[in-house]
């Protein structure tokens, strides 16, 4: 079995949205996961945030087609009533942050693959930058 990657948002918006200059790395990122030599995984949360953003950007057909695409690779983590209720009480700053946490965490995620490393200080398992990650 591959090793479980948890993808943060804005891994994937930096893709969507051709970020500079943090695309290339990114991409890299979902690159391993489509090629099976990461189990990609991200949260129902992400996916709704993600399409929103994209929906107000460029439309609910595009937003809808680069979901699809996802899909296709990364494994959806459901965000359930434990997550919340660890997120709620657990010593993370930002509450979006450790839901998405949480999920990584009970689905047993290696590493959390996240631009926004300052936020997961009280993290247990490993959080890098997607250009950490790519090497």
């Amino acid at each position: 079995m591959s090793e479980r990657i948890f993808i943060d948002s804005d891994v994937i918006l930096d893709v969507a949205l051709a970020r500079q200059p943090f695309v290339e790395a990114s991409q890299i990122v979902l690159a391993l996961c489509e090629k099976g030599q990461f189990t990609g995984c991200i949260s129902s949360n992400s996916i709704a945030n993600i399409y929103y953003i994209l929906r107000k950007l460029g439309g609910d057909e595009k937003a809808r087609l680069f979901i699809q695409q996802l899909l296709k690779f990364l494994v959806i983590i459901p965000v359930d009533h434990v997550g919340i209720s660890q997120a709620l009480v657990s010593k993370f700053s930002d509450f979006e942050d450790a839901i998405q946490y949480f999920s990584a965490l009970s689905f047993g995620c290696d590493k959390i693959v996240t631009r926004n490393i300052k936020d997961y200080k009280f993290a247990e398992i490993s959080v890098v930058s997607p250009s950490t990650f790519v090497g």
